[in-house]
């Protein structure tokens, strides 16, 4: 275990939430519990719990959860390291070796973490510039049209393994700091033979790196079944938060950008900034979070457009943020890829200029891409549009599922003029009287709307699942929890309607696999700590993890509702290519009709074997 994880571990045990939270406001004992009226939203009465057992307390009316981290960072909007930083103190725990500076401890000997992986940085820059060691990578950065970024941006490679460990050597670079960004592991180099991306907080210190595997170079191709992942990025450390940090947003700052564009990958951002897109960022290795919104919400004084990919992930992503916006005080749109250019998948796709490229077609399509993003719509909307595509209104089961998700939402909006505008846009988007939606609102804030909640439970329990589809969603995580190793070529993106929660922590449990947690305990920390500051995963996570523990076979489970979740998928597909004969039947398109009925007949003959199988 690091020196960070060893810290928290240690300032929890030190620190009494109860305490902590009685020096804000008051608590009174129910039983076993102590109770408040939530600091967190309006309420009559008390329905904020403290478990003083498992130092974690819920709002049964809110869904608010977390622990003495949380706490501080939701109620006084601190970052989480300030929030360690002050309960270390509190507890007098020492944060020597850990952060340059902790409350009135002395910092560790050596280089400021920020100046040490700027050396680094450097190092990296210094090798891509050579003659003869960069080459590769360099001739790679000129075809994606980049080597203009090398200087600005900081571009560097990773030589050979064994390089950068001499070179902080010799520079007495500090080992931890080099540990911490990923940069060595073990002893090993991780990152060797990848180009490399400074990757900087808002004030322009290095926090961190992100990696792409260049082709052609050593061991780019993998051993044997082993596929080393496209793109790699430092993991989460003392210096760098992942659900704060935006790559570029340091140089939109000095840009004086006032409306910003998220995006899902830095060579996005770097190929925007290059072709004059200057409100470019990119979330780094985690979904759009609050904590992003809340950075941006000083300077995107012009709105927020989040680009999403036109892949099947990006449309996932697209939903998982809306979440997200719940409470965001920004006027947000949503741009999709899909509408940018053709096939283009990426950003830097459409608005890159590559050698030799005729300049008035590379004009052409940056123009395109400025429409699209002028044409953004309403994040309200684009989420609606994406939900009809999942879920087919023309069915009250459906229509009915939309109204809880909706209700999901609107259950984590503070405001309550804002949840009352919400409420109003989505019942008009579902075609439903606005009442019928608030009474499915009203219901999940109702404690005893929740019928496995026990009152004297020491953690918060999740309201189930309330359609079919819904169970068997929550059941394919529980498989994954009762045994990891499930995770082994689980592709989440091809498994089409999840409930967006559920694919966020499927998404999650696949890299905790990939990173060796294959236990059911391992697992369930790892998605504890991805889940922080997010209480409907939290909650969804702790139903799944009770379902899990009575799971006989998940293995046969597992494979069961795959199987149900593509004959589904199948037949809704089957359903629209119906209609669509019977519609080019009507207009006397034989042409058309002859193709959509050979593409009919193809997936009757596929699924065909699959059912008699099953």
């Amino acid at each position: 275990m690091d020196r960070f994880e060893d810290a928290k571990l240690r300032i929890k045990d030190a620190t009494d939430l109860v305490a902590l939270i009685e020096s804000y406001l008051p608590l009174r004992p129910r039983g076993r519990l102590l109770v408040a009226l939530c600091p967190f939203h309006a309420e009559n009465s008390p329905s904020f719990t403290v478990y003083r057992d498992s130092q974690s307390y819920y709002c049964f009316g809110c869904g608010k959860t977390g622990d003495a981290f949380t706490w501080l960072m939701e109620r006084d909007g601190m970052t989480f390291r300030e929030a360690v930083e002050v309960l270390a103190d509190r507890a007098g725990v020492s944060l020597e070796g850990v952060f340059r500076t902790g409350g009135q401890q002395a910092g560790p000997k050596g280089p400021d973490p920020y100046e040490a992986l700027s050396e680094v940085a450097g190092f990296f820059q210094r090798v891509l510039l050579a003659p003869e060691a960069g080459g590769l990578a360099r001739s790679y950065l000129e075809q994606r049209g980049l080597a203009d970024a090398i200087g600005p941006w900081r571009l560097g490679y990773h030589p050979t393994p064994g390089a950068l460990s001499k070179f902080a050597a010799e520079k007495q670079l500090p080992r931890d700091v080099l540990e911490a960004a990923g940069l060595l592991r073990n002893g090993r180099e991780q990152f060797a033979h990848r180009v490399m991306f400074p990757i900087e907080d808002e004030r322009g210190r290095v926090v961190g790196f992100g990696g792409r595997i260049l082709p052609g170079a050593p061991t780019s191709d993998g051993d044997g079944d082993y596929k080393p992942p496209k793109y790699l990025n430092s993991p989460e450390s003392p210096f760098f938060n992942k659900r704060r940090v935006l790559f570029g947003l340091h140089r939109t700052k000095q840009a004086g950008q006032r409306r910003i564009v998220v995006m899902e990958g830095y060579t996005d951002v770097i190929a925007s900034h290059l072709a004059g897109f200057t409100g470019a960022v990119a979330s780094l290795g985690t979904a759009f979070t609050r904590e992003h919104s809340r950075a941006l919400e000083r300077y995107a004084t012009q709105g927020l457009v989040l680009m999403f990919d036109g892949d099947r992930a990006g449309i996932q992503a697209a939903e998982r943020a809306v979440r997200e916006l719940a409470n965001s005080m920004l006027p947000v749109r949503i741009a999709m890829m899909g509408d940018a250019d053709g096939g283009a998948k990426d950003p830097a796709d459409v608005v890159v200029a590559r050698p030799g490229e005729d300049p008035e077609l590379v004009t052409e399509r940056r123009a395109r891409f400025a429409d699209v993003l002028d044409g953004a719509e309403d994040w309200l909307a684009v989420w609606f549009r994406l939900l009809r595509k999942r879920l087919d209104f023309a069915q009250s089961a459906n229509v009915d599922a939309a109204a809880n998700e909706c209700a999901g939402i609107l259950a984590l909006v503070e405001s309550p003029v804002r949840q009352s505008a919400l409420l109003e846009q989505m019942a008009r988007h579902l075609a439903v009287p606005a009442p019928s939606l608030e009474r499915i609102l009203k219901k999940r804030a109702r404690p005893e709307a929740r019928p496995a909640a026990n009152p004297e439970s020491t953690a918060p329990v999740a309201a189930p699942p309330a359609t079919p589809l819904q169970r068997a969603d929550h059941d394919v995580l529980a498989c994954i929890l009762a045994q990891p190793k499930l995770c082994d070529g689980l592709d989440v993106g091809a498994v089409d309607g999840l409930v967006v929660d559920v694919a966020t922590l499927l998404t999650f449990a696949v890299e905790g696999a990939a990173l060796g947690r294959d236990t059911t305990a391992e697992m369930m920390k790892y998605l504890m700590v991805r889940a922080a500051e997010n209480p409907a995963l939290q909650s969804l996570l702790a139903l799944a993890h009770q379902r899990a523990m009575k799971m006989p076979e998940p293995a046969n489970v597992l494979a069961g509702l795959l199987a149900g979740r593509r004959r589904l998928s199948g037949d809704a597909e089957r359903r629209v290519l119906r209609q669509q004969l019977q519609d080019a039947l009507a207009i006397g398109d034989q042409t058309r009709a002859a193709e959509i009925q050979n593409h009919l007949l193809s997936r009757l003959r596929e699924d065909r074997p699959r059912r008699q199988s099953s």
